[in-house]
């Protein structure tokens, strides 16, 4: 096993289209989003956060992370891949980046450890899916050197998918549902 510089990753924009400020809604007392961004801080060293949003980004250099200031512009329906490149400029020279999905509260964190040991092991891109093996990306984790030449963003080729099924809130139904799970 080789050991690799691993950072996390979290884009939390400030709004969504469907679940209006879904990131910062409160479960169980805090923010959506700190339930995973205090995860990935207790497995990796460093972990940074790209937000569009001041006060986002305040919460979550109070609670521990590196801030990443987001142009509007890398907002909306943009995929992740130009997002990753943005924040990568930011960065102290990562060899991989793990990005955890900030409206994904009831995560597992053992997966998050799973992952970091896969690219510890030396994979260069390794993603979650749903059961039926579809793309989920609750945590999406790559290389560096894979990042900077990324083919189509809307096309990703991880070499290993890990079964995820933590819900992916994006309305409020999804938000009651994850809400029981989360503690």
């Amino acid at each position: 096993m080789m050991n690799f510089n691993i950072v996390g990753l979290m884009l939390i924009k400030g709004d969504s289209k469907r679940l209006p400020h879904k990131n910062t809604i409160e479960i169980n007392g805090k923010p959506m989003f700190l339930w995973n961004l205090k995860k990935a801080l207790n497995i990796l060293d460093k972990v940074y956060v790209s937000s569009e949003n001041n006060e986002i980004l305040k919460l979550a250099k109070k609670a521990g992370a590196d801030i990443i200031k987001r142009p509007i512009e890398l907002c909306g329906d943009t995929p992740n891949i130009p997002v990753y490149q943005h924040a990568l400029k930011s960065m102290e020279e990562p060899e991989s980046i793990i990005a955890i999905q900030a409206n994904s509260p009831n995560l597992n964190r053992n997966l998050i450890d799973d992952v970091k040991y896969l690219m510890d092991y030396g994979f260069r891109e390794v993603i979650t899916c749903h059961k039926d093996h579809s793309i989920y990306g609750s945590i999406w984790a790559i290389r560096v050197d894979r990042l900077k030449e990324y083919g189509d963003p809307y096309k990703p080729t991880p070499e290993v998918l890990l079964v995820d099924p933590s819900i992916d809130i994006h309305t409020k139904e999804d938000l009651k549902q994850a809400k029981k799970y989360v503690s």
